[in-house]
């Protein structure tokens, strides 16, 4: 039996457990809050509501936030389980480089692939420091939370006399350079790439520079060139993401930057764009390389 951890099944979750049934495998959801730790005298195990014995093999849909100490803890559940020998996909090292944007920005940039120019630090007066010294020389900001998705918090900083709201920055500041696409208003690309190999893609135009599908912005399908493309399978391989949403913006010169990562994609806005059957492809994979099924 798989579990397929989640807080909110919702139609991806619904997607992955019906196309799981219509290969012959049994699927459960399972929150992470609900699982525990059993640590004994004999032995050291993780238990999972709905699970008699552990699961063969785990797909992350979603990890809650919280407290640190939460947050740590649904972390330590997925190392845990991979510390048993189960396969969890995407796995939580990958998880863990994604979800923080600093460690997605630096990793990208030590692997030689294009992405913006980013300032990520506790300290402040490095922070106005560097934002002054960008701004003087023409450029634009992006500040983002660290662990924020679905477009929420952004701030476009153009001045270095600009009040940015740090108050849910939590200590740790990110600003990443603004993309000049020569727009008006936001357009991006979403790539979403399965086992090295890209599935379908998408632009984004947003109703403003935010593009996101949750902020208002509205999806078409787009041809991109092999060069981009493999710029995209190279970001999620940085990242050593078995599946992943790369977005990509181009700057009004025609250059492709990679500018996040998602190792906990949704697709729906996607599927809408592609006749290709995007879930499909993404429980083949896991299948795959979890082992339960053999490459034809």
């Amino acid at each position: 039996m798989i579990a397929i951890i989640t807080d909110d099944p919702g139609w991806h979750g619904q997607q992955l457990k019906n196309n799981l049934s219509a290969k012959g495998f049994q699927a459960e959801f399972v929150r992470l809050q609900d699982c525990h730790f059993e640590i004994t005298d004999s032995d050291a195990t993780i238990h999972l509501p709905g699970f008699d014995d552990l699961p063969d093999a785990v797909f992350v849909r979603g990890v809650p936030g919280g407290s640190l100490e939460e947050v740590v803890y649904y972390l330590d559940v997925l190392h845990g389980l991979e510390a048993l020998g189960i396969t969890v996909m995407n796995n939580v090292q990958c998880i863990e480089r994604s979800v923080d944007k600093g460690m997605t920005s630096f990793l990208l940039k030590k692997h030689k692939i294009s992405t913006p120019n980013t300032i990520y630090s506790s300290n402040l007066h490095y922070i106005y420091k560097r934002l002054r010294e960008g701004i003087q020389a023409g450029k634009e900001f992006v500040l983002k939370p660290v662990f924020g998705s679905q477009g929420k918090g952004l701030q476009r900083i153009s001045s270095h006399q600009q009040w940015m709201d740090i108050s849910e920055m939590h200590g740790v500041i990110y600003l990443q350079e603004f993309i000049d696409a020569g727009y008006e208003v936001g357009v991006d690309f979403r790539v979403f790439v399965v086992g090295g190999k890209v599935i379908s893609s998408m632009k984004r135009t947003g109703e403003s520079w935010i593009t996101n599908v949750a902020q208002g912005g509205k999806v078409e399908p787009v041809t991109l060139d092999d060069k981009i493309l493999k710029l995209a399978v190279d970001a999620a391989n940085a990242l050593k993401m078995d599946y992943a949403g790369v977005d990509l913006m181009q700057d009004k010169y025609g250059k492709f930057w990679v500018t996040e990562i998602n190792s906990v994609p949704a697709w729906k806005g996607l599927q809408a764009t592609t006749e290709n059957n995007i879930v499909d492809a993404i429980v083949d994979h896991f299948l795959l390389h979890s082992g339960l099924i053999n490459a034809s």
